[in-house]
């Protein structure tokens, strides 16, 4: 099992560091449950935004029970009770959702794949398909390359690269001699990497393939289909910048994608290959309504972290809820969004410099007085007022989210939103005007809305634990990955105290005693060193080095250095973490 920790220091540098490689004896929910709060006791920490989790029922067990648990702790400073605590992973629900509708098209993709597997099987093989490419006069530069049958992203680069070859491989397939042909009358059961056969064949069956015109019509769209799940795949997988902004903007898009192809199927109800893109669609949106139907399953931290992107804010949500909702219901679940937005603003109040000020005076305010009364009781032109504005479209200003949500968004041109957007930058500059949300942004921008940064560090562990190296203890395992993940990481700096330590007092007391005692000793033993040297030199012989400047040279040369501050140090107990 893996943890990973992701945290933005006070400059607005995003930081992640594997903080747990462990082994577990078993999935079950009460024992993840048991190693993710053992892993947070050991590192002290005790604020935990989100856990992010793939798809398992396991996970969402272990989540409800690490939130009991933490609830139960002493000095737990979890957000908003932990009631949010549990993140789906976009990046495995994209992936369930294409390989639910990729069944369809499973021969198709195997007859492509078996030509890509005869190019890359030896040298001999792969000249013989340069030469049908030349014969064909493609200008492609690129080579084909085989996929793992158990990843679709890597299934949909494939497909994308064979497409561009398709002309090679029809001219291959006509030659009745060739090995390219004799390749496909071979017999091979398909298996995964798992050992387990793609398609179920009877004993003595050949090879799928070559693919035909329509294999290849079918590819070819499905290919552009799947384009857009690529990019939102890519994007959701980022580890070294903020994702939970564009969470929702990605889920938007692949269900306009699903969309997109259920219509293209309607228009053409006749072609065969457009029914079987129409029924691919149909699986690939009952799997999308599981996990998205109407963003009732969607964690609402996700929605929050684009209401807390300048260039949206909640205007924009509103506009997205009400595409997908009826006016009623997208006004309801605005209004869900913005009271947690506002519980967040009152937990993170008063431990924000400046926030307890202000939560202090609106308690004071809120408490009556009795001058106060009889002035109401007199003159109720301010509650005849206050209710006017209410009535009316005029706002009021009470606090930060108020001033927030109505201040003008950050105009950017259309170019620019195609481009990265360094939010954290934005924030770093305005966070002055917002500092209760600036500190609520800080910890948002942190979230992970995919599992990518944990899963990669199997590929790390694998590395480590070789064939040469496989006797390791499992303690040692972790010190090595941990340790190479710390090292590779950034500097993480935190804001300090700038007076010095007790250690430091100590240290540079004890050098003032010892330089003062051995001050005292030298000139004590230069006044005998220059009585005893005065006939001699009376008598004009050569004087040497004074003892005075060999002994300084001597303490100059073993002077310590003080213990240097911990600018650039993320102390192990210390600070905020997302898990």
């Amino acid at each position: 099992m893996v943890l990973t920790a992701h945290f933005i220091d006070h400059e607005w540098n995003m930081h992640k560091r594997i903080i747990n490689f462990c082994v577990i004896p078993n999935h079950y929910g009460t024992t993840i449950a048991k190693l993710i709060e053992s892993c947070l006791l050991e590192w002290g920490i005790n604020n935990v935004m989100t856990i992010t989790v793939d798809n398992a029922s396991a996970n969402k067990v272990a989540l409800d029970q690490l939130m009991t648990k933490m609830n139960r702790w002493e000095n737990s400073q979890a957000i908003l009770c932990g009631k949010y605590l549990h993140v789906r992973c976009i990046a495995h629900i994209t992936n369930i959702i294409v390989s639910h509708g990729m069944k369809r098209l499973n021969n198709g993709i195997l007859a492509i794949r078996n030509c890509v597997r005869f190019v890359r099987s030896s040298p001999q093989r792969l000249e013989l398909f340069r030469q049908a490419v030349k014969r064909v006069k493609l200008t492609c530069k690129a080579t084909v390359c085989l996929d793992c049958p158990t990843r679709w992203n890597s299934t949909f680069v494939m497909l994308d690269v064979a497409l561009k070859f398709n002309k090679a491989f029809a001219t291959m397939a006509e030659d009745e001699a060739s090995p390219f042909l004799a390749y496909f009358k071979e017999v091979e059961d398909e298996k995964d990497e798992d050992g387990v056969n793609i398609v179920c064949q009877t004993k003595g069956r050949k090879r799928v393939g070559p693919p035909t015109e329509e294999d290849w019509s079918k590819v070819e769209v499905f290919v552009k289909f799947l384009r857009v799940f690529y990019d939102v795949t890519l994007r959701v997988s980022a580890s070294t910048h903020p994702t939970v902004h564009t969470g929702l903007h990605d889920v938007i898009k692949v269900e306009t994608a699903i969309n997109n192809l259920e219509s293209r199927a309607n228009m053409q109800v006749g072609l065969q290959s457009e029914q079987l893109l129409k029924a691919m669609a149909s699986d690939m949106r009952s799997k999308y309504e599981k996990y998205f139907d109407s963003y009732h399953e969607l964690n609402p931290f996700i929605v929050i972290g684009l209401v807390l992107d300048m260039r949206f804010k909640l205007r924009h949500v509103t506009q997205l809820l009400r595409k997908k909702l009826s006016e009623i219901k997208a006004q309801l679940k605005t209004e869900e969004i913005k009271n947690i937005l506002r519980a967040l603003y009152d937990e993170y109040a008063p431990n924000v410099e400046g926030g307890k000020y202000k939560k202090k005076w609106e308690n004071l305010q809120s408490q009556p007085s009795t001058s106060s009364n009889v002035a109401m009781a007199e003159d109720d032109l301010i509650d005849e007022w206050m209710h006017f504005v209410e009535d009316s479209d005029e706002k009021v200003v009470g606090d930060e989210v108020d001033s927030y949500l109505l201040d003008p968004l950050v105009q950017i041109t259309k170019e620019e939103f195609t481009k990265y957007f360094n939010i954290l930058l934005r924030w770093k500059v305005n966070g002055n005007k917002y500092p209760i949300l600036a500190a609520i942004a800080k910890d948002f921008h942190a979230i992970q809305v995919s599992t990518v940064a944990s899963e990669s560090a199997f590929s790390t562990g694998g590395r480590v634990i070789s064939d040469f190296r496989s006797s390791l203890t499992p303690k040692s395992v972790e010190a090595l990955i941990c340790m190479q993940n710390w090292l590779r990481g950034d500097n993480v700096i935190t804001l300090k105290d700038d007076a010095p330590s007790i250690d430091h007092i100590e240290f540079y007391e004890s050098i003032e005693s010892e330089l003062a005692k051995s001050t005292s000793s030298i000139t004590s033993l230069t006044f005998d060193q220059q009585a005893q040297q005065a006939p001699k030199q009376s008598q004009g012989s050569n004087s040497q080095e004074p003892p005075l400047m060999r002994l300084q040279g001597a303490r100059s040369s073993q002077a310590q250095r003080p213990p240097q501050p911990s600018k650039n140090k993320c102390p192990k107990g210390k600070g905020k973490a997302k898990v």
